[in-house]
């Protein structure tokens, strides 16, 4: 049905066109875009610097490819840190057309099994903001322990959002 392709393998004309569609429905959760951002131009620029991000181990980003060809999501492992901490920041977004058929969910346990396993982490953090009802719900899903409340965490369509914060670790996923 779908399967997880690193955003530097994946064609950027498609990417443009998933965060075209999804352009409005993705606004209140996103900074603020330019028009540049949904262009295959942005996307050919922005493979590059996941590719070095990924040879770099700073980040791990992937798109969700419906049947190789639409994509209709991405995952992202962000802000990696090694050293004692070894962790990283987890993103994601679906295209609306695919919500409750479990493809966001099957794309988690993909990703978190790469994190915990080839990628070697020890945590995985998730942000998301307290109104945004289907994330919580998957995130809770997926077992993440919520760990508190951050005031004003990220600036996001123009304002600064609280966000409800979540991690998993590596011996919960293991368990």
């Amino acid at each position: 049905m779908f399967e997880l392709v690193a955003l530097h393998e994946t064609d950027p004309k498609r990417v443009a066109q998933f965060l075209t569609i999804n352009r409005e429905r993705f606004q209140p959760f996103a900074p603020t875009r330019t028009d540049h951002y949904f262009t295959a131009k942005h996307w050919r620029d922005a493979a590059k610097l996941a590719r070095s991000e990924w040879k770099d181990d700073k980040a791990y980003r992937f798109c969700i490819v419906l049947k190789g060809e639409e994509v209709i999501g991405k995952v992202d492992l962000d802000h990696v840190a090694r050293g004692p901490f070894q962790s990283a920041v987890l993103g994601y977004m679906l295209d609306r057309r695919h919500e409750g058929q479990s493809v966001m969910r099957r794309a988690l346990d993909d990703v978190l099994a790469l994190a915990f396993g080839e990628f070697d982490l020890n945590r995985v953090q998730a942000a998301i903001m307290p109104h945004n009802e289907r994330s919580l719900t998957l995130i809770k899903r997926l077992e993440f322990r919520e760990i508190g409340l951050a005031q004003r965490y990220l600036k996001l369509d123009g304002e600064w959002r609280d966000h409800l914060l979540f991690e998993k670790n590596a011996a919960d996923f293991a368990s």
